[in-house]
C-alpha cells in the first residue's frame, strides 16, 4: 500500500505537490473515551498490548505458525484466569507460496497471491495470449487464454460474493485456461479471497491481483498479447486447532468466540477482536463467578468459516441454551483512512465505520445507548441470516439467536500490509467499551 504515515498523536502535516493537509489530535469522542474509566480494568495500554503480541505472531493462515502460535497464546490466556482449555483438531488447506505472478514482455511481472482453490502451473509457467473480462460481453473472447478479470470496485473478500463468483465462473465457463482477478479496492492491494473447503480439485491456476498500477498489463490484455502466468508453491493439507474453553457455572449460560486465523498479519481485521475478546472474557470470569462461560478462538476462517462450524457443532451443540453469544468478529475497530487516489492513503485519528453491529431484538435498545458515538457500531442491525456475515451467519443457521456480533471490511482487508498500524488500543478501547456495557446491562 502506498501511503503516508502521520504522527496521529499530535498535528500533522502531509504535504502533495503544493498542497500542505493539517490533520489535528483525536477527536472528542476517542478523547472522551481514553480518559473514561473503564467499567472494568482493561485500559488502552492493555489492549494494544494484547493487539501488539497477536500482531508479532506474524502471518496467520490456518495451521501456520503464527496460528498456531496464537492459539496457544490465547489458550494460556483463558487457562489463566480460571477456564478450561482443550484444542479441537481440524484439517486445512494450505499452500506455501513461492511465485504468484503474471508476466508480460515489455510491461514487466505482475506480482500477487495465489488464490484458493490452488492449482499450480508447471515449472515455468502458463503461457498463453491474455484477455481482458469486464463483462458478459467479453466471455466470447477468454478460451484457450489467460483472463484478466476486473472485479468492481470494493472491500472484496470471499470468492464465493455473487459480485466475485460470477465473473469467476464465467471466464471459466468459456474457456479460459488461467485466470488473474483484480480485486480492486481502496488501498489497491491484492486482496487475497475466501474459499470454499472441500470442492473439487482445481483445473484452474488463479492469483488475486491488486489495482494499483497496472495499466500496462490492462493494455497487454486488450491487444491479447502473450502472457506467462506463474502459480508455484507447496500445497496440501496441514492440522490446525481451535482453542475451546469452558467454565462450568450454575448461572445463565454465555458464550464468546472470535476467528484467531486470517489470510496475513490482520492486525485490524483480527487483531482488535483477539484483544476485545480476551479483555470481555477475563471480566465476565472475575465479575460473574456463576456464570456459565463457553469460548471459542477459530482456525479456518479463510475456508469460509471452517472452524466455527465444527466449534458449533461439537462444543456448544445445536440444540444448546444459550443466553448470550459474543462474537466478535472482523474489523472490530480498524483505523480510517484519507483516500487520495491511486491506492495513497494517509492515516486518520478515528475509527472505519464499516463495520456493523448485529444483535438479538431484546438487545437493540441497548447497544444503541452504549454504542452511541462509536461510527458503525451506533446504528444496530437485527441479528438475522440474511443480514449476518462470517461466522456470525454461521452461529444465526445454527440456531443460536441471542447473539451480539460484529462483522467488517476495513480498507486494508485481506491485504498483506494489515498491520499494527491499521489499528491501535485507543479505537479498541473506544468500541470494547460499549460492548462491555451493552452486555453488563443483559446480565443485570
Amino acid at each position: 500500500m502506498s501511503r503516508v504515515d502521520l504522527d496521529i498523536s499530535r498535528r500533522s502535516a502531509l504535504t502533495l505537490g503544493a498542497t500542505t493537509m493539517v490533520i489535528g489530535s483525536a477527536g472528542g469522542a476517542l478523547a472522551a473515551a481514553e480518559g473514561s474509566p473503564s467499567i472494568s480494568n482493561v485500559s488502552v495500554a492493555s489492549l494494544q498490548a494484547d493487539l501488539e503480541k497477536y500482531v508479532s505472531f506474524g502471518g496467520h493462515q490456518s495451521g501456520s505458525a503464527g496460528d498456531l502460535a496464537t492459539g496457544e497464546w490465547v489458550g494460556e490466556r483463558l487457562q489463566a484466569i480460571g477456564i478450561r482449555v482443550l484444542r479441537q483438531k481440524i484439517t486445512v488447506p494450505y499452500f506455501d507460496e513461492a511465485v504468484a505472478q503474471i508476466g508480460v514482455e515489455g510491461a514487466g511481472n505482475f506480482v500477487g497471491i495465489g488464490q484458493h482453490p490452488i492449482k499450480t502451473t508447471v515449472a515455468g509457467g502458463l503461457r498463453a495470449p491474455l484477455a481482458l473480462w469486464r463483462d458478459a460481453r467479453d466471455s466470447s473472447n477468454l478460451r484457450g487464454k489467460i483472463a484478466l478479470v476486473m472485479l468492481p470496485f470494493g472491500r472484496h473478500s470471499s470468492a464465493l460474493q455473487p459480485n466475485i463468483a460470477g465473473p469467476i465462473s464465467a471466464a471459466l465457463t468459456n474457456g479460459a485456461l488461467g485466470l488473474v482477478v483484480v480485486t480492486d479496492g481502496p488501498s489497491g492491494e491484492a486482496l487475497a479471497l475466501n474459499a470454499q473447503y472441500g470442492e473439487e480439485p482445481p483445473t484452474t491456476p488463479c492469483i488475486a491481483l491488486g489495482s494499483r498500477g497496472i495499466k500496462p498489463l490492462l493494455d497487454a490484455a486488450m491487444a491479447g498479447q502473450m502472457a506467462t502466468l506463474q502459480l508455484e508453491g507447496e500445497t496440501g493439507q496441514r492440522p490446525a486447532f481451535n482453542i475451546a474453553g469452558r467454565r462450568a457455572g450454575s448461572g445463565r449460560k454465555i458464550v464468546v468466540t472470535t476467528p484467531l486465523s486470517g489470510w496475513f498479519t490482520c492486525g485490524a481485521e483480527r487483531g482488535s477482536g483477539v484483544a476485545a475478546f480476551l479483555a470481555l472474557t477475563q471480566w465476565l470470569a472475575k465479575d460473574y463467578p456463576d456464570l456459565d462461560i463457553t469460548t471459542g478462538g477459530m482456525s479456518g476462517h479463510e475456508f469460509e468459516n471452517l472452524g466455527s462450524k465444527q466449534f458449533n457443532e461439537s462444543v456448544v451443540g445445536h440444540d444448546a441454551k444459550v443466553d448470550l453469544w459474543v462474537h466478535l468478529g472482523a474489523a472490530f475497530a480498524a483505523r480510517d483512512w484519507h483516500e487520495l487516489g491511486g491506492g495513497l492513503m494517509a492515516p486518520l485519528p478515528n475509527m472505519d465505520s464499516s463495520h456493523f453491529m448485529l444483535a438479538h431484538p431484546d438487545f437493540l435498545p441497548i447497544i444503541q445507548r452504549t454504542m452511541l458515538g462509536v461510527p458503525g457500531f451506533e446504528v444496530p442491525y437485527p441479528a438475522t441470516v440474511e443480514a449476518a456475515a462470517g461466522e456470525a451467519k454461521q452461529i444465526l443457521m445454527d440456531g443460536h439467536t441471542r447473539l451480539i456480533a460484529n462483522f467488517g471490511s476495513h480498507r486494508l482487508h485481506h491485504a498483506r500490509n494489515d498491520g499494527a498500524d491499521a489499528t491501535n488500543g485507543r479505537l479498541i478501547y473506544q468500541a470494547y467499551r460499549g460492548l462491555e456495557s451493552a452486555v453488563k446491562e443483559i446480565l443485570g
